[in-house]
């Protein structure tokens, strides 16, 4: 008996072994290897050729920086030593891409050191969160694959837990699985709801010492929603169409670890002096007990420090033309160097600063998935274009 919630993975299984059986018995005709009339090539294509990197995640025990590549689909493993570039295209020790992968519109990525595993999530059309071994190499197969909610974003790992922590933006909600999920599984804990605060969450990390859950909030309030319980993953639909449609200001909101339903955060970092403009990756760095905010808005780093509550000026800003920031995805925190990668969206690199700088100053080091200057459509996920006549232009809506 197929339960209600796999009612929809099996149908989906149905619709594909019955187009698998009619591409076996079409006509000579349909399978000519002469193009349709209508198969006509482009005259030329606007693309980035190169990985563009948006997550990033540092495993300090092994030695690892890895990247999340949604334009190429593919994950990117550097040695994050000898990975820097002085203008060149970094090599990677690994690349994993290829249709066998499940990697598709990738943003959030985590490593787990002690099991050897990379996670990622699925932003968009697939809504999925692909986890690989480190030795994963090219065109292979995941370890395993677990459904989530659609455009779910940032990933954190609760050891002591067990758990996964996944950010949905549109949902304005987390959700909490057991580490070891595979394929189809309800989420052992969801935080959402009126009190949460949640809008349009994306960053989030998992801080064990203090038992907290920080996460980067844009604002985009689109209304409380519920799990109606089907298909292939949780589905969520808004609960009062009238609370749907609210700006709010993007700000920082902390948990507790155990936190679950409509629980009120701890603290919330929001406000004027926050200087928060679409905060993206965020991550705990131990050493300094500050809070670490790739701001996406204003090319910049933003520091506060963990206890930090309200409408409160950042501790330090790492911002400038000497940084080389530019539009930043991902932070993630090495504790063993004492650094603070950065992954920027707006050219093809990665940055290692001295956590404890501030100001306009120059990295450490550099890696790059394109020699230096290489420009960027910045494209991710278009979905629709118009053309702009008055100043022929084509308009390019991400």
């Amino acid at each position: 008996m197929i339960s209600k919630l796999g009612a929809g993975c099996a149908l989906g299984l149905a619709l594909l072994a019955t187009a698998a059986a009619l591409s076996q018995t079409a006509s000579p005709e349909s399978q000519s290897s002469k193009p349709a009339p209508e198969d006509i090539p482009p005259i030329r294509t606007i693309a980035d050729p190169y990985p563009a990197f948006n997550g990033i995640a540092v495993d300090a025990a092994n030695g690892i920086v890895a990247m999340s590549d949604p334009n190429r689909k593919s994950l990117l493993l550097y040695d994050r030593i000898r990975g820097a570039s002085q203008g060149e295209a970094s090599l990677p020790i690994r690349q994993i891409l290829g249709p066998d992968t499940f990697l598709g519109m990738i943003a959030g990525i985590i490593l787990d050191p002690q099991r050897e595993e990379i996670y990622t999530a699925n932003n968009d059309i697939e809504d999925t969160v692909v986890v690989m071994p480190y030795g994963a190499s090219g065109n292979v197969k995941p370890r395993r694959v677990f459904s989530v909610p659609h455009q779910s974003w940032g990933l954190a790992l609760g050891n002591v837990a067990d758990q996964i922590a996944v950010t949905v933006e549109v949902q304005n909600t987390i959700v909490f699985y057991r580490r070891q999920v595979k394929g189809v599984e309800a989420p052992v804990r969801i935080i959402r709801g009126q009190a949460t605060g949640l809008a349009d969450p994306h960053g989030i990390y998992w801080d064990e010492s203090h038992n907290e859950i920080g996460v980067a909030n844009h604002g985009n309030f689109r209304g409380v929603v519920k799990n109606t319980g089907g298909g292939c993953a949780p589905s969520f639909v808004v609960e009062d169409e009238a609370e749907a449609g609210e700006s709010r200001p993007p700000s920082i909101r902390i948990f507790a670890a155990n936190a679950k339903n409509d629980a009120k955060p701890l603290r919330v970092i929001q406000g004027s002096r926050t200087g928060l403009d679409w905060p993206m990756g965020i991550a705990y760095d131990a050493q300094h007990d500050t809070i670490v905010v790739a701001n996406n808005g204003d090319s910049s780093v933003l520091i506060f420090g963990r206890n930090s509550d309200g409408d409160v000026a950042p501790l330090r800003v790492i911002r400038g033309d000497r940084t080389g920031i530019n539009h930043p995805m991902g932070v993630a925190v090495d504790p063993q160097k004492g650094e603070v990668w950065v992954s920027n969206w707006g050219d093809h690199s990665a940055l290692a600063f001295d956590s404890a700088v501030r100001g306009n100053v120059a990295p450490k080091r550099i890696i790059r998935s394109a020699p230096a200057g290489t420009h960027t459509p910045g494209f991710g996920n278009p979905m629709a274009l118009a053309y702009d006549s008055k100043r022929d232009q084509l308009l390019v809506p991400n």
